[in-house]
């Protein structure tokens, strides 16, 4: 297609290289005029070094996903509390110690939102889950009154989030925007997700991410969104899980993000949803709370509610 303009945008990558290679093959096919980032771009897979490696040496910008933040925070003054706990959190531990001080301050510098400007165009916003958080996001099913508040202090006719692992194209009237202008016309704003590079949660494990093309509709110049959906190698990456120690390393949790990869299921977001309230012996022992939610939880009964 012949557009005046090109953007891509990948979120959630989580140290998924084969996804990631899948996505930069097909990138550099579609020749987008820019890509930014939308958070998230390690953990839970082996080859977060690798990952970081490729996105600064491509030099895309990029949001601070909350898995960035807590990489960036472990081990100092600033970092949470739960997440010092290496038994409740293994992978993340593991993960830390694959990155360089020059990894981790890449990361924590990462700003919480960008605004995209170009003229001619609809101006975008990018953010990660939530305007005020990178902790939660916009699920597609949410109800429209939830999403208007939760974007309210955004006034871009085009937001894009991740977060959520699920494509995502609704357009939504915020409840209280300065947009509004004290108007009785509220300005309607389009939401999109591009879904997952590397840990799909809707169900389909291709690797997942958007293109905007820029075109004119009615005489107004528009954003024209393609969602992108990729094979790759799972097997490469089951085999890395092996070979690298994370399996080894982090156990059931490791071997439950597996599952959420090969599945493209949200087994991995749902069980931290649910064991979250469970009781300190219970978080502090994955192995035995992995198993326990398995017994109870799955695609008919998710925990997980956004």
């Amino acid at each position: 297609m012949n557009c005046p303009l090109r953007l891509a945008f990948l979120g959630d990558i989580h140290g998924n290289l084969p996804a990631l290679e899948a996505v930069l093959n097909d990138i550099d096919k579609q020749a987008p005029d820019a890509v930014f980032l939308l958070g998230d771009l390690i953990n839970r897979c082996p080859w977060t070094r690798d990952v970081i490696d490729i996105l600064r040496q491509r030099d895309w910008p990029s949001v601070q996903g909350n898995h960035d933040l807590v990489l960036a925070q472990l081990n100092t003054p600033e970092s949470s509390p739960p997440f010092r706990n290496r038994n409740r959190f293994p992978n993340i531990h593991w993960t830390w110690e694959q990155l360089s001080p020059e990894d981790l301050r890449y990361l924590l510098l990462l700003p919480h939102d960008l605004l995209i400007e170009t003229t001619g165009a609809p101006p975008l916003r990018l953010f990660h889950g939530l305007p005020d958080s990178p902790f939660a996001g916009i699920v597609p099913e949410a109800d429209e009154e939830s999403v208007s508040g939760q974007i309210a202090i955004y006034d871009e006719p085009v937001l894009i989030c991740g977060h959520t692992h699920q494509p995502m194209d609704r357009t939504v009237t915020p409840r209280s925007s300065p947009a509004h202008n004290g108007t009785s016309n509220p300005v309607e704003q389009r939401v999109l997700n591009p879904g997952s590079v590397g840990m799909p949660y809707n169900g389909d494990p291709r690797a997942q991410y958007l293109l905007l093309d820029l075109v004119r509709e009615d005489g107004n110049m528009g954003w024209q969104p393609h969602f992108q959906r990729l094979e790759y190698d799972f097997e490469r990456v089951a085999s890395a899980f092996h070979s690298s120690g994370l399996l080894e390393s982090s156990g059931a949790i490791a071997a439950l993000n597996l599952r959420t990869i090969r599945d493209g299921q949200p087994w991995a977001s749902d069980f931290q949803q649910w064991v979250r309230n469970q009781p300190h012996a219970l978080r502090s022992d994955p192995e035995t709370a992995v198993e326990r939610y398995l017994q109870t939880h799955g695609p008919s009964q998710w925990a997980f509610l956004g």
